[in-house]
């Protein structure tokens, strides 16, 4: 390379041959989204013209920062130490775009625009000015190394003072508001985006291949999406909530009707995941979106969205993707080795994160992060949202402070136009007006396709609890006896209950099959059991594959023969499966009426004698599906508890206990009905401050914000408490548990992971050792773990140049039972 010409990778790509890529790709991003982009800029009545110019100047500055000699020499050393460049790329961007958004993106697309950004940046040395100049020239651009670096460095100091006055920033309608943000969020969207797809393809010497057939594959067009996810419907006949979904879609007349929000109300197995996607294919094709993010309560539910997206609705497994806080564990386990991929584990991670794919899914604490500086990449997750249509599901799962977190975020949502459906099962209506206006809301009918009201089941109400004196109760045994040969989900509300219950049943019922699942299951576990319970799951509907059935007899189970399921409240959400009986505890209403959705789970009438689905027919003699519920004395934990300070909660489990009592047969108007009448407290949903909780941070971060203490991975501050979290958890290591053949203590596994060289090397952990230790460690409450502390010092790993600590709990562990004390199962 001679002495004139000036790199931009340290493989030896040219400055100019790297803008140029990143331009190429900027190009074919803009034109295959041409119409979306048309479309925000009359939403959000933006000029998109003047916005693909900002790109293309942002673009085509980027990197100059890089032509400084400093940079250059370091570039070509073996282990470089490269000084930043962004910001002085904004020094040559300034000269020729008066776009203040362009400049943001150009100077921070390898930072997070924060209250400390440019505050200890040297001043640049010499640089290569000739090839600087004649580079900018012949793409008619300007540029001179006359402006005095102090000058540029106060001017954007004095910008970022003044933008972080409580008189420049305002949500909606002032210099700094949230229109200004998304603008600069997008432009920065495409800037790194094309940035660092053109590194990709630089690095990996693709260059002599059809970049543009690679991009297409990458990034395909929303008429590529829309051609994709044509048999989405598959051959399922239309239920009535799909439908009237889309009669609501089809009488919209212009980009603004079919921004509208949805509100959507139906009972579980009413499938309104398809209806959502049915939205989402339709706006589509008239090019408001070009992407789908779905947010879930939990991992759990994520994780099996995923498999849901590809089984059941045909989105190729390369256009989902996935992102919450242990995601990489996820990528890991669900990655053939023998396959090849475009984009290593990491890097899925990476674009996951910033909802690149078409069909994304999250967890909604990952979503509302993506609105402040949550995490470093959050404004390019943020510029991905914008054509988005969000789908939040689940809505009854959260507590009052999520809820009051999900309606600041469809706020913003609104105020962006930002195509987003609200479904949940259950909504109060107190709930319910905070999503009124502007909300096209459809409720289901409650009947079914002949026009018949559903009535999957019954309550039945036991006026006693399901355990007495440490064991189970007699009319508990009874009821378990009374339903030999049929399927029993047994749901509780504590991990211990869960515990005691299937350790009981082991001993009274050996020959039936038992599965307990609760949170204290190793991550490596928590798949395989979910997975031995969709197999069931689909053993009513049809035949599971050969494959699937040795998985299950793998753990001792058998899919053709009965099974009593005992769990937590995991199984309200996340498990796709149908029972003959359920057994629950008593719980608020709405955790109730979302296990119900568990027993006869898409079905009509609570009989088999007038029902023909496939489980009915499994039936000789007429079998009526029953929802029994116990008591739990005075107080109903985790809910109600003595800690209860303004009696909101108690009055809440008051209120179910005399619902159920009072309504034996359920239909999902009846369900309404009850729930209004549990759900009668105003202090429920009065507690939460929006300006403190959310607003305040909001408006901080609308540019130069505030700086997040820890990663997401690390469950830190970060900047907004999503959720109202009670306690503390920590991730131990039992200190015995399966290991390979036979079973292991926790010291030795530790050293065996660390002499691994497959994991470690001098004694310092790669990723893949860290990850195996993950596989293994449990998450449980801090008073959980002080009551069963292990090695008081944990248990020390190397990971890189700092030392950690493995937290040790004085419990063995199996994947029957979980966590349980040595020679006592508790």
């Amino acid at each position: 390379m001679s002495s004139y010409e000036t790199i931009a990778k340290s493989n030896g790509t040219t400055l100019k041959k790297h803008t140029e890529d990143a331009l190429d790709i900027s190009n074919y991003l803009i034109s295959s989204n041409k119409a979306v982009l048309e479309n925000w800029g009359k939403l959000n009545e933006i000029d998109v013209s003047l916005l693909e110019e900002n790109i293309h100047s942002a673009l085509f500055f980027h990197d100059f920062g890089k032509g400084a000699i400093k940079w250059q020499e370091e570039a070509l050393k073996n282990e470089p130490h490269l000084p930043p460049h962004a910001p002085y790329s904004g020094y040559f961007l300034f000269q020729n775009e008066g776009d203040f958004c362009s400049r943001l993106a150009c100077i921070s697309h390898h930072s997070l625009l924060t209250e400390y950004s440019f505050d200890k940046v040297p001043y640049p040395g010499s640089f290569n000015e000739k090839y600087l100049m004649e580079f900018a020239t012949k793409n008619n651009y300007k540029i001179s190394l006359n402006v005095p670096w102090a000058n540029y460095f106060e001017g954007l100091k004095k910008f970022k003072i003044s933008s972080q006055s409580p008189n420049f920033r305002n949500k909606w309608n002032n210099q700094i508001d949230t229109k200004f943000k998304a603008k600069y969020c997008l432009i920065l969207s495409y800037l790194t985006t094309s940035d660092g797809i053109a590194s990709k393809i630089e690095e990996e010497n693709t260059l002599g291949l059809d970049v543009t057939n690679i991009l297409t594959k990458w990034f395909p067009s929303p008429s590529d999406i829309y051609k994709g996810i044509s048999k989405i419907k598959g051959n399922k006949k239309l239920t009535d909530i799909q439908n009237r979904v889309l009669n609501v879609m089809s009488q919209s007349s212009n980009i603004f009707d079919y921004s509208k929000p949805f509100r959507i109300e139906a009972p579980c197995g009413e499938g309104k995941t398809l209806a959502a996607l049915l939205v989402a294919k339709e706006l589509i094709n008239q090019n408001i979106i070009n992407k789908v993010i779905f947010t879930l309560p939990t991992q759990v539910t994520s994780n099996n969205m995923v498999q849901e997206f590809e089984d059941e609705y045909r989105i190729p497994r390369d256009w989902i993707g996935i992102y919450h806080s242990e995601v990489m564990s996820f990528l890991i386990e669900n990655t053939d080795e023998e396959e090849e991929s475009d984009f290593s584990i990491s890097s899925q991670k990476f674009w996951n994160l910033i909802y690149s794919k078409p069909f994304n899914i999250s967890t909604i604490d990952h979503l509302l992060l993506s609105l402040v500086n949550g995490f470093k990449y959050a404004p390019r997750a943020f510029g991905n949202i914008l054509n988005s249509l969000i789908v939040i599901d689940e809505l009854h799962y959260y507590d009052s402070h999520t809820i009051g977190m999900v309606e600041c975020l469809c706020e913003v949502l609104r105020r962006l136009k930002i195509p987003h459906i609200i479904m949940s099962a259950t909504i109060p209506s107190q709930i319910k007006h905070k999503f009124d206006d502007s909300y096209q809301k459809i409720q289901s009918s409650g009947r079914d396709n002949e026009c018949k009201e559903k009535n999957p089941f019954t309550f039945e109400y036991h006026n006693s609890e399901i355990d007495e004196d440490e064991t189970v109760s007699d009319e508990f045994i009874k009821l378990l006896m009374e339903s030999d040969g049929q399927n029993v989900g047994i749901i509780v509300n504590t991990v211990p209950k869960s515990k005691m219950i299937f350790s009981e049943l082991k001993q009274r019922f050996p020959e039936r099959q038992i599965l307990l699942y609760n949170s204290q299951f190793m991550r490596k576990d928590r798949p395989k059991k979910e997975k031995i319970l969709r197999i069931f799951g689909k053993r009513l509907f049809e035949e599971p594959g050969e494959e699937e059935i040795q998985f299950c007899k793998q753990y001792g189970f058998d899919p053709d023969l009965p099974f009593i399921f005992v769990g937590t409240q995991v199984a309200e959400i996340s498990l796709n499966i149908s029972f003959d009986v359920l057994i629950s505890e008593l719980a608020p209403l709405d955790a109730l009426i979302q296990r119900g959705g568990r027993l006869h789970r898409k079905m009509s009438f609570n009989n088999s004698e007038e029902c023909n689905c496939p489980q009915c027919k499994r039936f000789d003699n007429e079998h009526t599906y029953k929802f029994h519920i116990f008591d739990t004395g005075e107080f109903c934990y985790p809910y109600y508890t003595h800690e209860d300070k303004n009696g909101v909660m108690k009055e809440i489990i008051e209120n179910t206990r005399k619902q159920i009592f009072k309504n034996t047969l359920f239909t999902f108007k009846i369900g309404i009905k009850m729930m209004d009448n549990v759900y009668t407290n105003e202090k429920m949903f009065s507690e939460f401050n929006a300006d403190i909780s959310f607003w305040g941070a909001y408006v901080e971060d609308l540019i130069f914000g505030k700086r997040p203490n820890k990663s997401e991975e690390e469950g830190g501050q970060l900047r907004i408490q999503t959720r109202n979290i009670g306690m503390n958890t920590f991730d131990v290591l039992p200190e015995q548990f399966e290991y390979k053949d036979g079973h292991i203590q926790a010291q030795d596994f530790i050293k065996k992971i660390c002499s691994n060289p497959q994991f470690a090397k001098n004694n310092e952990l790669n990723f893949n050792g860290i990850n195996e230790i993950s596989k293994y460690l449990i998450k449980v409450s801090n008073k959980f773990y002080f009551a069963n502390e292990g090695n008081k010092n944990g248990l020390k790993i190397k990971m890189g140049k700092m030392e950690r600590y493995v937290k040790e709990i004085n419990l063995e562990y199996d994947f029957e039972k979980g966590l349980y004390a040595f020679n006592n199962f508790d």
